[in-house]
């Protein structure tokens, strides 16, 4: 039996919303228990956080241009 895990796949608007919802509060649970951690390297969040955003925001401002 083959596995395929990268895989096209049209995802229904109901399903990218329950996906969301789950990292969210996934997110959440691990919050609470690495909020000390978190308050004390803070920077270190906030540039993994801004340099992760260059590519998407670079591909949503430069457009189409293929």
């Amino acid at each position: 039996m083959e596995m395929r895990l990268f895989r096209t796949k049209v995802w229904s608007v109901l399903d990218i919303g329950l996906l969301k919802w789950s990292c969210i509060l996934i997110g959440m649970i691990v919050g609470s228990y690495l909020a000390a951690f978190t308050k004390r390297h803070v920077w270190i969040f906030f540039i993994a956080a801004i340099l992760l955003a260059i590519k998407p925001a670079t591909f949503y401002f430069r457009g189409n241009e293929e």
